[in-house]
């Protein structure tokens, strides 16, 4: 099931986005605000990753990221999977353009109106605070703070772990009716 936003097609990911995957994780001021990425990031891991994530079992959702005037153009990744763990990641010439924001707003509204969530989690680097702007605009709210191990920068890494739930979000949509 594809979503759409004004600017963007959330759609499922495509055994023809791996170069695109490998290119944008390929670069480490990406790579390197990802827990679980490796670096660098070879075109057989994004094979490998599309792959495995046809598996994932519900509720999971990872959408590739498209602009909708050019919906084959891989631009990003954002997801919740069965640990309903939210993240996202997205190519460098494209961000400070409110795209990341406009695609993580509606993955959390579908993963909330549609899936019936009760909750999402995140984390972010605290060296990558513009992903954590990103999560409280959001709505998700600061837990604790916490040591991560970073694949890519192999080592730990001092991140901030949050949550939204339901309740919040249904708060806030509540707030947006009026």
């Amino acid at each position: 099931m594809d979503i759409e936003t004004t600017r963007l097609l959330l759609r499922p990911l495509r055994d023809d986005d791996a170069p695109a995957m490998a290119q944008s994780l390929n670069n480490y001021d990406v790579a390197k605000n990802l827990a679980r990425v490796p670096f660098p990031y070879a075109v057989e891991a994004a094979k490998d990753f599309i792959t495995r994530q046809r598996s994932f079992v519900a509720p999971a959702k990872i959408c590739a990221m498209a602009f909708r005037c050019a919906p084959d153009e891989l631009i990003g990744v954002v997801s919740f999977e069965a640990s309903l763990d939210f993240g996202y990641w997205l190519r460098p010439c494209c961000w400070n353009m409110g795209i990341m924001s406009e695609a993580a707003l509606a993955l959390v509204n579908h993963a909330f109106a549609v899936e019936k969530l009760e909750r999402l989690s995140s984390s972010y680097h605290l060296d990558n605070p513009n992903s954590g702007r990103i999560l409280r605009k959001l709505g998700f709210v600061e837990t604790h703070g916490q040591m991560q191990f970073s694949l890519a920068q192999g080592n730990a890494v001092s991140t901030m772990k949050l949550l939204l739930t339901r309740e919040n979000w249904l708060d806030q949509q509540k707030g947006r009716a009026t």
